[in-house]
């Protein structure tokens, strides 16, 4: 069903994981797809396959933690005469590493990537977001990526969690910003569990690292203890979740959390 026909959306962190599956689902909705990803040679990978879904599709070399980037991109939309009906701030990155471990150099890319990249989407798009918005009956959509670290403390990587907990809040905040500016952006936020992708697989490695005993099997399987479902999550099911987002079934949510976890954050 082609919900999304003729929209536009940005995803970034699109080339894999998650941002990889969004931009196909999206695009079998309808959705015109621009990939931002500082990854060019997966990027085009997606970009082809979101073309063959007959959409235009669209890969810009991105690093979201530069301002600089982002004023680039904005001109390149601009001089193209496109607007933004969906904003994605799916890039992010993970460290799981011990606290004495981490250099201040790594917790500064961890910070700028998490949470400085997704303020300067909304920053330097919001124009053109605003812009959709008013062509549209429930207005524009952006979605934010935080995770269940962002609503529960995370048991390997407390830096995450903070990044992930600023989105949490900044979600909320700025849906009450939109609010009182009457501008037509509604935004939302997921929160995944633990999902089988790179990611998920740093998470396991992570385990392992901070529990020299554990084999590659246990700390995989330590993920899996966790959640009620009794297995990790796809990226296809987090994609889903997007999509209601970003679509007009969701017209009346905004600064709203969906948590896409199997059951983790339930107990």
């Amino acid at each position: 069903m082609k919900t999304l026909n003729g929209k536009y959306a940005v995803v970034t962190g699109g080339s894999k994981g998650i941002g990889k599956s969004v931009c196909l689902t999206l695009a079998k909705a309808g959705a015109n797809i621009f990939i931002l990803d500082t990854d060019k040679n997966q990027g085009l990978v997606v970009q082809d396959e979101a073309s063959r879904l007959g959409v235009e599709a669209f890969f810009y070399e991105m690093d979201v933690a530069q301002e600089s980037d982002w004023i680039k991109f904005n001109k390149f939309l601009n001089n193209h005469d496109k607007i933004i009906d969906i904003l994605i701030n799916n890039a992010g990155i993970y460290l799981g590493k011990e606290i004495t471990d981490v250099s201040i150099s790594e917790y500064q890319k961890l910070i700028s990537i998490n949470l400085t990249g997704v303020f300067l989407g909304i920053k330097h798009l919001m124009p053109l977001i605003i812009k959709a918005g008013k062509k549209s009956k429930f207005g524009s959509s952006i979605v934010n990526l935080s995770s269940v670290a962002g609503l529960v403390g995370s048991q390997i990587d407390p830096l995450y969690s903070m990044t992930k907990g600023g989105i949490t809040t900044y979600t909320k905040s700025m849906s009450i910003y939109f609010g009182n500016k009457k501008y037509p952006i509604r935004i939302n936020q997921v929160h995944p569990g633990i999902i089988e992708t790179d990611m998920g697989k740093q998470v396991t490695e992570a385990r392992i690292t901070q529990n020299p005993n554990l084999s590659i099997e246990d700390s995989y399987l330590a993920g899996i203890t966790q959640t009620p479902l009794g297995r990790l999550g796809t990226a296809q099911e987090v994609a889903n979740t997007i999509l209601f987002l970003a679509s007009d079934e969701s017209s009346f949510m905004t600064g709203s959390s969906l948590v896409v976890d199997g059951g983790l954050t339930a107990q």
